[in-house]
């Protein structure tokens, strides 16, 4: 499938938001979702990427998508091969969790500007979820104003979908708050504010069994924050996916990927108004 390529203004490294676009040949006033990548994250359109595959079947169905990456001071992620300590040292040494906000409300104005016609849904993983929550709750100005640059300004969340995100990381996973972003993620006081604050249409949080980063509690501290009526926001069991959505049961696997995008398409189906779903949004 095609996709365009641009950029949008970032906060650290080579000072580049990039984004991907696919559209779908729908009509303008259909969803749009934009994918936020995790802490560290490398999302790219070519083969294999999650973050580009989930893109590309948006896209097939109806619904345009765009994939960010944030700014960086290099983008070989693919050098690094398995060693995600190394890759987070080389590519984000010396950037902040309010420069990551920064990229992040940057590439959604970049994303509301080039689908102004169509309805704002942000889906963000791990971190990139945690974003999605400040940016739905209009709580990004504080940290922006940490960065000192000016702000890209808000806008409107009309569905927000979280993967694997919560409040609060695990006690044995702590030792990755000593990388790069993470070192600053500062009091989980302000993500719980902006929920209780947040008014999207809907709201998916997707949480996976295995999830070895976060516990259930600390995912629905959040999701319990939205003040919307149980008919437009659901908790989402992944059964046997881990963190990343990328194994189940261990074994690498697309399914909980493609389980993920079948209750999204739903929930996205139903709440623009399309005639015809082509998810459930209920099991």
């Amino acid at each position: 499938m095609d996709y365009v390529s641009e950029s949008a203004p970032g906060s650290f490294g080579d000072r580049q938001v990039v984004l991907h676009f696919f559209k779908a040949g729908s009509a303008g006033d259909c969803p749009a979702v934009l994918l936020l990548h995790g802490v560290h994250g490398w999302a790219s359109p070519v083969e294999g990427n999650k973050y580009g595959f989930l893109a590309r079947e948006l896209a097939a169905n109806g619904i345009s998508a765009c994939i960010a990456e944030s700014s960086r001071l290099r983008r070989d992620r693919e050098t690094f091969g398995d060693d995600r300590v190394s890759w987070a040292k080389a590519a984000f040494r010396g950037k902040t969790f309010p420069m990551e906000v920064y990229d992040a409300c940057s590439a959604f104005g970049c994303f509301r500007r080039k689908f102004c016609a169509s309805v704002p849904v942000l889906w963000g993983f791990s971190l990139g979820g945690l974003l999605s929550v400040l940016i739905a709750g209009k709580k990004t100005g504080g940290y922006i104003a940490e960065t000192g640059l000016v702000s890209p300004g808000e806008g409107e969340v009309e569905g927000l979908i979280v993967s694997g995100s919560g409040d609060e990381i695990r006690p044995e996973a702590s030792g990755s708050l000593n990388l790069p972003v993470l070192d600053s993620l500062g009091d989980r006081s302000e993500v719980l504010r902006a929920a209780s604050e947040a008014s999207p249409a809907f709201a998916l949080f997707f949480y996976g069994s295995l999830d070895e980063t976060f516990s259930e509690e600390s995912s629905r501290r959040i999701f319990d924050r939205l003040p919307l009526p149980e008919s437009r926001k659901r908790f989402c069991f992944i059964q046997g996916a881990d963190h990343s959505f990328r194994k189940k049961e261990g074994v690498p696997t697309r399914e909980p990927l493609e389980e993920m995008l079948l209750i999204s398409r739903g929930a996205l189906d139903r709440y623009s108004g399309r005639k015809e779903s082509v998810g459930r949004t209920e099991g």
